[in-house]
């Protein structure tokens, strides 16, 4: 059962920080001019490309549906990970 906990909290970690980058989304197309904005958007995709293995369609797939990912709203978890963009990440 520790595999189950792991990825357990592995996906819960990755839900938050997509949530994060699709906020950072917002921010930027908000006002494209602020780079810091900008950094902290690539920042953020770098981190979700390299560390959690998503690929740039799935990448396009959290900037529109609000930090998930197809995959993720099929998911049976989807309704518990929505919980967690509620609790302002």
């Amino acid at each position: 059962m520790i595999n189950s906990n792991i990825l357990k909290t592995w996906n819960e970690e990755r839900i938050k920080y997509q949530i994060r980058y699709a906020k950072s989304c917002i921010k930027y197309h908000e006002d494209p001019t602020n780079f810091d904005n900008r950094g902290h958007m690539n920042e953020q995709c770098w981190v979700l490309i390299s560390i959690f293995g998503l690929s740039e369609k799935q990448i396009e797939e959290v900037e529109k549906e609000g930090g998930f990912t197809k995959d993720d709203i099929l998911s049976p978890e989807f309704e518990r990970w929505c919980r967690l963009s509620a609790t302002g990440i």
